[in-house]
């Protein structure tokens, strides 16, 4: 390449809040934004879905039916991402790449038998999981993470972003969060409720037929609770956050 085209180019590309810096002497040209969408079903005898999203955001929706239909959509420039699915000892675990050098994202809409597991890691996007009565755990680095209708187990964590939930019935339920907020509200009374938050402020709202044995504490920030309280209550809520307020309320 002649000298005086020796650097052209210093590009900066963006992908998922990541900065890539490219140095280079030839022109890049990034290509028209490409969408593609996927769908397929699966039946037979699965009794937990696993996804791993590294960029998008995945949507699952709990229904009556007894098959699993999945949707898949696809963001690429020059050369699409691959997918896979593959449905082992019980476990359909869903994945994605992008090719080297390129960005890409895969979302997925999801809908499966309501008493199925679900277990989904997102790098950065947004998950949503509704009328679900099985275990649920998530996991997202960049994003939010909305619970609707949800009966069953729940362990969420994100690193930054919002917990969000309504009319959440589950007997046991985790919520973690590193920075942002926690809002959830719920339609029954929970045997134990942890909310967790680094940085950011935590909100509960509770039935409130019932007495709570609660610990809510806040190194920085106050904390309100107006729900009856029993220390010697079987139902248990633990509040806590480094830097935020915290408010425990009964349910609208």
């Amino acid at each position: 390449m002649p000298a005086r085209r020796a650097i052209r180019l210093a590009a900066v590309m963006f992908a998922g809040g990541v900065a890539v810096s490219a140095l280079g002497g030839c022109y890049i040209d990034v290509g028209a934004l490409q969408q593609r969408t996927d769908s397929y079903s699966v039946s037979g005898h699965v009794q937990a879905v696993v996804v791993h999203a590294h960029v998008g955001g995945v949507r699952i929706t709990g229904t009556d039916s007894g098959k699993i239909v999945v949707t898949e959509h696809i963001t690429f420039r020059h050369n699409a991402p691959r997918t896979t699915h593959q449905a082992t000892a019980g476990t359909l675990t869903m994945d994605s790449h992008c090719p080297a050098l390129e960005t890409c994202s895969v979302g997925y809409d999801i809908t499966v038998p309501r008493a199925m597991t679900v277990r989904v890691d997102d790098n950065v996007g947004t998950i949503r999981l509704e009328s679900l009565s099985g275990q649920v755990t998530a996991h997202t680095n960049a994003g939010d993470i909305d619970l609707g209708h949800v009966s069953g187990p729940v362990e969420v964590t994100s690193h930054a972003g919002s917990i969000l939930g309504l009319d959440v019935s589950s007997g046991h339920v985790t919520l973690s969060l590193s920075a942002g907020r926690i809002e959830v509200t719920f339609s029954a009374p929970p045997d134990t409720a942890t909310a967790t938050a680094t940085v950011g402020s935590v909100s509960l709202r509770l039935p409130g037929n019932v007495a709570y044995a609660i610990d809510a504490r806040s190194t920085v920030g106050s904390t309100r609770v107006s729900v009856t309280r029993n220390p010697a209550s079987p139902h248990h809520i633990t509040a806590t956050t480094t830097t935020g307020s915290i408010t425990i309320g009964p349910a609208p």
